[in-house]
């Protein structure tokens, strides 16, 4: 069979975008009766036909609702919408109804920041409009957006990770964190919740709720969330494009120890990390004395730190220095070397 047919891009497009109305910005009010979650799933579902995914299934906490789909997540919270894809899904496509729908049933006018980023791809060319290159996905949402800025971080020449946001005057209230990793220790004949539990994905955000999926003939995905806060896992097992993502937007003061322990679960041959937060973040403490964070059995390639208005960025690229290179053996329980990209995201604001 060719190569690109069985190729999956497991690289994951990642929207996200804050909310707010102008009545309630000149009423100096909370945005009461201003909510995405109260859009219809079948409204959900009409606006994903534009990325060209669907929705699987469903999980709420009190404040927010996961949506698992068939390439990867959606998050809906309040005034702050998340939309995470892979493979050849055409994510951006879904921004101007997505804007258009938030008007229409929330009377959301203003968007207050928006992020977007992904790794590079690493099959570029079977990628569909606007999604062919960054610069193109830049000229879209500078369609849409002003005072948009847009980074490549890492090598040019190797792993580089892009972001483009705006250049917002005003913070948020609800912190994000994002966790994304490729490559996966993968089990079969077992259930989603299964594996979860078995690898100990479970308990990396305590008491959340699980939605899990295996899919035939392969793949994993899985949405957890508890309080204002969700965690969300993707795994392409296939040998020629392994992949796995963990994504999270959990409150902490220290992402260290969740960082080694997820790359313990994983065990990828390289990851990347990258952390976003302001000064009314947990973790608003990132500086130089990050950039000498280490994780056992790894060597930091690159790590760069940017100061924005109104947020900081630390990217970290790190290398495994042994790297398995076949199966276990085990047919149950195949070891994939993987690459690991971890994207920790925190916005807060007054």
């Amino acid at each position: 069979m060719d190569a690109e047919q069985t190729f999956f891009e497991g690289t994951e497009k990642l929207l996200e975008i804050w909310f707010n109305s102008s009545d309630c910005k000149q009423s100096n009010q909370n945005a009461q009766g201003h909510d995405l979650r109260k859009i219809s799933k079948d409204d959900w579902a009409e606006l994903l036909i534009h990325a060209k995914c669907t929705i699987l299934s469903e999980i709420s906490s009190n404040n927010i609702t996961a949506f698992l789909l068939s390439e990867s997540s959606m998050f809906v919270s309040s005034n702050r919408f998340i939309l995470k894809t892979c493979g050849v899904t055409t994510l951006l496509n879904a921004l101007q109804p997505l804007l258009k729908l938030a008007k229409e049933k929330c009377n959301f006018d203003i968007v207050e920041n928006v992020f977007y980023s992904r790794r590079k791809f690493r099959q570029p060319h079977l990628q569909k409009g606007p999604h062919n290159s960054f610069d193109t996905e830049v000229s879209t949402l500078e369609d849409t957006f002003e005072n948009g800025a847009a980074y490549a971080l890492g090598r040019l020449n190797g792993d580089t990770w892009y972001l483009y946001t705006m250049e917002s005057e005003s913070g948020m209230e609800i912190a994000d964190q994002t966790l994304e990793i490729s490559d996966f220790i993968f089990t079969r004949n077992k259930s989603g919740e299964e594996i979860a539990k078995e690898t100990g994905i479970a308990d990396l955000i305590p008491g959340a709720a699980i939605d899990a999926k295996l899919f035939d003939p392969c793949g994993y995905s899985l949405n957890g969330v508890v309080d204002d806060f969700y965690f969300t896992v993707h795994v392409t097992p296939q040998h020629s494009c392994s992949y796995v993502s963990y994504e999270t937007n959990y409150p902490k003061s220290t992402y260290n120890d969740m960082i080694a322990t997820v790359v313990k679960i994983f065990k990828p041959g390289n990851f990347v990390m990258t952390l976003f937060a302001n000064e009314c973040s947990p973790c608003k403490a990132i500086g130089m004395d990050s950039l000498n964070d280490t994780f056992d059995g790894y060597r930091r390639q690159d790590c760069q730190f940017c100061q924005f208005r109104l947020y900081s960025l630390l990217f970290t690229h790190a290398v495994g220095y042994h790297f398995p290179n076949i199966c276990s053996g085990d047919d149950d329980i195949p070891y994939f070397r993987f690459h690991l990209g971890i994207i920790l995201l925190i916005v807060m604001g007054n």
